[in-house]
This record gives structure tokens, sequence and C-alpha cells, in this order.
């Protein structure tokens, strides 16, 4: 009884072995056909070219794949070709009348940086009326007496660019004659909002002074230094941040505005 089964499972693992090759070898073939069938039809289908104007062909031949049809791309000529079924093209044609659409313009961002000196002591020139606001917001927190504006910064660039500006402001000690140099940096200002009120961001940005002080006979510079990354509603004056100057007794302090031009 014993040597029965075991013939009889060795006979069922022999056709086993038999049959299994057949049917991976019939259903690559199966699958070869298919394929071949599948490639036959693609070439029945009709071809059309579609000009671009403003998009960029590369992005919507990627977004396109998804119908399944055969397309080629070309920047230069900003065409795309297209094999697939009629209704596939029709649905092509009207995705690209909707995307193919030219960009808004970028918008232009004007920044001031007021940079204003304060000190103990009450100072008799007047700042401009736009900044006593700021000048008695500062009063409010700090115990500075004195206020000075020592320069106006401007900077203009295209929404999402960088910025630089550098140059030359007023001695900032009176016992030294010579002029303090700045370097005024933002790595990004982008406008984050298009409601009624706008907001400016800026990213990065960075002021470097550096101010002539004496020391005894000697004359030596101190660099002083603003960096943060601020959000700005447009047409608000912000302060950005202080630094102290001249041994700690005076302080430079950063004020910022951001002016979004359409």
């Amino acid at each position: 009884m014993k040597l029965r089964i075991s013939c009889a499972c060795l006979t069922f693992g022999l056709l086993l072995m038999l049959t299994s090759p057949a049917r991976g070898q019939e259903a690559s073939e199966k699958r070869a056909q298919e394929q071949a069938r599948a490639e036959e039809q693609a070439r029945q289908w009709p071809v059309r070219l579609f000009q671009v104007k403003y998009a960029n062909v590369y992005q919507l031949a990627k977004v396109f794949n998804a119908f399944g049809a055969v397309i080629n791309a070309d920047g230069d000529l900003k065409v795309i070709s297209v094999r697939a079924p009629q209704s596939v093209l029709d649905a092509i044609d009207e995705a690209i009348k909707r995307l193919d659409a030219p960009q808004p313009p970028a918008k232009n961002i004007e920044l001031n940086a007021y940079l204003i000196t304060a000190s103990p002591q009450s100072s008799a020139t007047p700042l401009p009326a736009e900044l006593e606001p700021v000048v008695r917001q500062l009063k409010s927190v700090f115990s500075y007496h004195g206020f000075k504006l020592l320069g106006t910064l401007s900077l203009r660039g295209r929404d999402g660019s960088t910025g630089s500006v550098s140059g030359v402001l007023p001695p900032i000690t009176a016992d030294v004659g010579r002029p303090t140099t700045y370097q005024f940096h933002v790595k990004t200002m982008a406008v984050t909002s298009d409601d009624k009120a706008r907001v400016v961001r800026i990213n990065d940005l960075a002021l470097v002074l550096r101010i002539p002080v004496r020391s005894g006979p000697e004359l030596n510079y101190q660099e002083v230094s603003i960096g943060t990354s601020v959000d700005a509603l447009e047409g608000q004056k912000v302060v950005v941040g202080k630094a102290n100057i001249d041994n700690a007794d005076s302080a430079l302090i950063l004020v910022l505005t951001a002016k979004v031009i359409d």
C-alpha cells in the first residue's frame, strides 16, 4: 500500500514538472500577442500637433501621459505631438485651451529701510513726520530720549526675487568724521497674500554697518549687524531689530516698510 502511494506521488510530481513550463510559455505568448495587438491598435490612432504659446510643453506632456497616448514634446518649437484615439485628442485639445494661458506679470516690491540712531541724550534734530508714531512706540519700550534718522535705504525687486544695496552713511559718532559703510541684503521678498491687506514676506534680511570709532589715538571699525526674517503688512512700518553701538550707550534701530507695485 505504501509503495503504491509513493509511485502515485512521483507520477503526479512529474506531471507538474512537465506542465508548468508549458503553462508559463503559453502565458508569455499570450502577453506578447496582447502587446502586439495594442501596438497595432496604437499605430492606427490619428496624430495631431498642438501649438503651445505660454505653458511649458514638457510639463503638459507629463500631465497628458495619464490619457495613455503616445506623446512627444519639442521645447524649441513649442509643439506637442499626440497619437491617440479621437476622443482623447479632443480631451487634450480642451485641456490645452484651459492650461495654455499667459501668466500674470510679476509684481514689484519696494522696500524702504529707515536707519534710526537712539541715544540717552535728547536730540534737537527733528524726525520726518511719518516716523513720529514709530518713535513714540520706541520711547514706550526703551529708555532712549534722543532719536535721529541716520539714513533711508531703498530696494526694489520682483516678487520672489533677491536684492541688495550698499553704500555710505553720515558719521554716527561726533568725534569721528569718517562715514559709515553699509550692506543691505534680502534673500527673497515675496507677496504672500492677495487680499485687500497684502503681506510681504522678507526672508533672510541682513543689514551690516561698519562704523568708525576712535579708541584713544587709534581709529578702529565696529561692525554692527541685524539679521532676521519678517512678514510686513503692506504700508505698515515694522521695527525689525536693534543693535547696540558706541559702547552700548546708543543703538541702531531698523524700521522697515514694504509696498507692492502692481
